[in-house]
């Protein structure tokens, strides 16, 4: 099959998180026998160059296609109908570029609603059917912003089928447009299950790991006041908090006045390998997040064999069971510490070979590149009988 992915960007070595699990659903797909070509179109605003115009990639046996011609904020500054203008312009162009070269897509796959109203152009250029996934946290809240609003209301309703990565955004999907999607959970990379896996004897120190943006939403400022509380002895235990982000200078300033800046460590932000190899050495890795919908970090840390200890938000409970790990309400600093005690006084329990195995039978790339294919071969015969 043919598939033309919509994705917000293309990783890189100074951007490793942007469009990372766009690329590996691109290359697991791939994998499988698909041909799998990526278009996207930049908007963000950052301070550092980028190439103007059309950027071409070769990574293994993906293409990418990516247009970038200037933020999406100061394009808004011209109104919102010019800024879906330009970026209608961009979309087409890659589109026509794409065409040329490799033909008619049999498939549209769009990464999140904003990418997948990028390809109602496309859908309506050559009359392709097109398939949405959602991932975005926002649509956990009860009331949406007005542009999502109008943006995913628009998109739903042309769009042939939507995938949701998790149950619970499924029936938020549902509550808010009343559409109907199919759960297709996230997939870790393929580099968590291609290491051969050992198992880590546990040494005198308890090794903590987690990984994200250093943003408000993810939490982070309540795994340390929660260390704070539970006053561990400081010789037996470590945090690694692997990511970047807006929250850095707080989050350092909270762990000096706590006086755990001997324990917790802010790592800054690595690319896939070199968390591969910290998530290794850890032990027990915490998602400490306020709002999530499937995340792929506590799948990395399954895939290793770590146990997790997460916040019940989004579909957490699709992953964790008694057996990889342990769960607390989002926000409450007191029942965070006591599955902080609880993991330290009882990690030997948790058989890290049986989790691993089983994230591996779950969420490897080819069990969830297997489901997407169905999606995708569904939505075409559907698609032909309405046609």
């Amino acid at each position: 099959m043919y598939i033309l992915m919509l994705s917000r960007g293309i990783p890189s070595s100074r951007y490793p998180q942007w469009g990372c699990f766009e690329k590996d659903q691109a290359e697991a797909l791939a994998a499988l026998g698909h041909k799998v070509i990526v278009l996207s179109v930049d908007s963000r605003f950052l301070f550092s160059w980028r190439k103007i115009g059309m950027t071409h990639l070769v990574m293994g046996n993906v293409e990418y296609y990516n247009m970038f011609l200037c933020p999406g904020v100061i394009a808004s500054l011209l109104g919102l109908k010019f800024n879906r203008w330009l970026k209608k312009i961009q979309v087409l162009y890659l589109y026509k570029r794409i065409k040329k070269k490799h033909g008619i897509p049999e498939i549209l796959y769009g990464q999140f609603f904003f990418n997948s109203f990028l390809g109602l152009f496309i859908k309506s250029e050559d009359g392709i059917p097109l398939v949405g996934i959602e991932h975005a946290a926002r649509f956990n809240e009860n009331v949406l912003d007005k542009n999502t609003s109008l943006m995913a209301h628009y998109v739903y309703d042309h769009t042939d089928a939507i995938i949701a990565v998790s149950e619970s955004l499924r029936r938020s999907l549902f509550y808010h447009f009343q559409k109907n999607a199919v759960v297709v959970h996230n997939m870790a990379n393929r580099s968590y299950f291609e290491k051969e896996y050992v198992v880590k004897e546990r040494s005198s120190k308890l090794v903590f790991v987690a990984t994200g943006s250093l943003i408000y939403r993810k939490g982070f400022d309540l795994l340390i006041a929660a260390f704070d509380k539970l006053k561990l002895p400081a010789d037996l235990w470590e945090l690694n908090i692997i990511g970047g982000g807006e929250e850095h200078g707080n989050l350092q300033k909270q762990i000096n006045e706590v006086g755990l800046q001997n324990n917790i460590h802010l790592l800054g932000q690595k690319n896939k390998e070199e968390i591969v190899v910290l998530l290794s050495q850890s032990d027990v890795f915490v998602l400490p997040s306020r709002n999530e919908n499937f995340s792929v970090a506590v799948l990395e840390a399954l895939a290793c064999g770590l146990p997790v200890i997460a916040s019940i938000c989004g579909g957490i409970r699709e992953c964790i069971e008694d057996f990889n790990g342990l769960l607390f309400p989002v926000d409450d600093v007191d029942a965070l510490a006591d599955a902080l005690k609880y993991m330290f006084e009882h990690y030997d329990q948790y058989e890290r070979k049986k989790i691993a195995e089983d994230c591996k039978n779950r969420f490897s790339p080819k069990v969830i590149a297997q489901q997407l294919t169905h999606v995708f071969e569904q939505t075409v015969e559907d698609f032909k009988k309405k046609n």
